[in-house]
């Protein structure tokens, strides 16, 4: 009977996944940059992407495809994308030569977002771009102050870059801003023992929502800045968690439930579906994972048996090693897979309609 119960389970689960749409498209994107590493950002309709190609910025869209907007850093992966498709932030090498956190907007292409009061360039690079608002009329990310530190950022238009405070010797980041601006996430590393933990900045207050002494850092929130998604130390292994001011903390934990295995999300749409990865990162492999906020109490699922009940017919050489982002409405996925025979590596998209 218990058995039975928890089979029942995991269907509900899966069928609230497949119920975002009745089918899926699923298909292989080229890399215009041949084999490097690849990381996106989706508009909230999923029409829209923002591609970082081995420090290659790109815009890509649904009817176009992919359009290169220029050279970033090719040391920095982070790339963000306004909810309207509009505008565009990552790090790029400035007129002076240092990479700075820039901007993207359709008919006026890029320009840098400046540096803040007491900044200083830390190995030729004074700041980074990660996110945008529903509009990209602020930009977030980090810059590096003058102890070698780094420290979150906001940016306006109007005000410029403006610090979003630091720990004494120490760094963080805001790493991701709701749609509607009220909210800014990412990490607050601990002084003494230089760990990150998660940060929250909202309504002109910081909150280490996970606890000041718990490892981790957050990485997404949905439009309104009420879900937050991130990684954080569960007490075994750090590990994917779900959080909101009624819920608290709560740790999706992995997909082997193996001890010495990791997980984290790296993304949460609107219907409350998060994306990520869990694994052993450091050589046993890692896989997508999809979790669904309707049954927090469930176990996270591999997303290639989810999105292969939905219709993709993934062959089983193929693993889905990771899933980046997905778009504000859940319409969109992208990730990473890897081919188990011949060794090959690429990104993916699925699509639910």
């Amino acid at each position: 009977m218990k058995k039975w119960l928890a089979s029942l389970f995991v269907m509900c689960l899966l069928f609230s996944v497949s119920a975002l749409a009745q089918s899926v498209t699923f298909q292989y994107l080229s890399n215009p940059q041949g084999n490097t590493w690849a990381n996106y950002s989706l508009s909230a309709d999923g029409k829209t992407m923002a591609a970082n190609l081995g420090g290659e910025i790109y815009l890509w869209t649904l009817a176009g495809g992919f359009t290169d907007l220029g050279t970033g850093d090719f040391l920095n992966s982070n790339i963000g994308i306004s909810a309207d498709g509009s505008t565009i932030t990552s790090t790029r090498v400035g007129s002076d030569g240092l990479t700075n956190a820039s901007l993207w907007k359709q008919g006026t292409g890029w320009i840098d977002l400046g540096i803040p009061r007491n900044g200083c360039s830390i190995d030729n690079n004074w700041s980074d771009g990660w996110s945008l608002n529903a509009d990209g009329t602020v930009a977030v990310g980090l810059a590096w102050y003058c102890t070698g530190r780094a420290e979150g950022f906001r940016w306006t238009a109007k005000k410029g870059m403006a610090s979003l405070g630091h720990p004494i010797d120490a760094s963080s980041r805001a790493t991701a801003i709701s749609a509607d601006g009220s909210t800014i996430v990412g990490f607050w590393e601990s002084p003494q023992q230089g760990f990150r933990r998660a940060i929250r900045w909202a309504g002109g207050k910081r909150d280490m929502f996970a606890g000041i002494n718990t490892p981790g850092e957050a990485t997404a929130l949905t439009s309104d800045g009420s879900q937050i998604v991130g990684q954080a130390w569960n007490g075994t292994t750090p590990a994917a968690f779900y959080f909101t001011d009624a819920t608290g903390v709560i740790s999706l934990g992995t997909l082997s439930k193996n001890p010495y295995d990791e997980s984290i999300a790296n993304s949460i749409s609107d219907t409350g579906v998060v994306v990520g990865w869990s694994g052993d990162p450091f050589g046993g492999g890692i896989k997508a994972f999809i979790w669904d906020t309707k049954h927090p109490k469930a176990n996270m699922h591999y997303l290639r048996d989810v999105l292969n009940r939905a219709g993709a017919n993934i062959p089983s050489n193929i693993y889905l090693t990771t899933a980046l982002t997905i778009s504000a409405d859940g319409s969109t996925i992208v990730g990473s897979w890897f081919d188990v025979k011949t060794f090959q590596q690429g990104t993916w998209m699925a699509r639910f309609q």
